[in-house]
């Protein structure tokens, strides 16, 4: 870890990145369904799957010329503009505007710290930086966003019913939680510039 702190450092911003994702992700179509009374969901996912893979490829080039690590903060802007635009968003429009932001800026963000990742990873340890993905990209995640998500709703006093069993409808402050968590990953960014300016001015030690 000492040896290749750069590594783990972006690690970290991808968990950030993902946790902020998993607070709302598993609710989204009963936030859609439930809350905002809107049927047409297939409709409107649809249109934010291809509308934030076309951001995601445009973007892509973007990454290129400006830089992974450069464009790691503005891309998680765009999906926490995205995040506080779903907290006000109520109609199909909006919602799949603000959702194309959500997702574009989260793929980009991932797409910078994946190939960031790729960059510090040493030759004869890719297995093993596999491995470390899947707790930064989803053990970490999936076990503390889901958990922060469920107790933003908690005390939403709103309820239905499925199966037989009472379940909690929820509400638009899942993605302030998620914004807010996605916020965070500015610490990890920051100390990650720190690293590579230092690897540039001494690449050996």
């Amino acid at each position: 870890i000492r040896k290749h702190t750069a590594l783990y450092v972006t690690l970290l911003a991808w968990a950030v990145v993902s946790t902020s994702t998993q607070v709302f992700i598993q609710f989204l179509i009963i936030y859609i369904q439930r809350r905002l009374q809107l049927d047409n969901y297939p409709l409107i996912l649809a249109s934010v799957i291809i509308a934030s893979s076309v951001i995601s490829v445009l973007g892509g080039r973007v990454i290129d010329h400006v830089g992974k690590v450069s464009s790691i903060l503005p891309a998680t802007a765009m999906m926490i503009a995205g995040c506080f635009g779903m907290f006000f968003a109520r109609g199909t429009v909006t919602v799949i505007l603000c959702g194309t932001l959500v997702f574009g800026g989260m793929m980009l963000s991932t797409a910078a710290i994946a190939a960031t990742v790729r960059d510090h990873t040493p030759i004869e340890r890719v297995g093993m930086v596999q491995g470390l993905r899947m707790v930064a990209m989803v053990l970490i995640p999936m076990w503390i966003g889901p958990f922060v998500g469920a107790q933003v709703i908690s005390g939403a006093g709103e309820t239905y019913f499925d199966l037989g069993v009472e379940k909690q409808v929820p509400t638009p402050w899942i993605f302030v939680a998620a914004g807010v968590i996605a916020f965070l990953v500015i610490l990890p960014v920051n100390w990650l510039r720190r690293l590579e300016r230092k690897l540039d001015a001494d690449p050996v030690g």
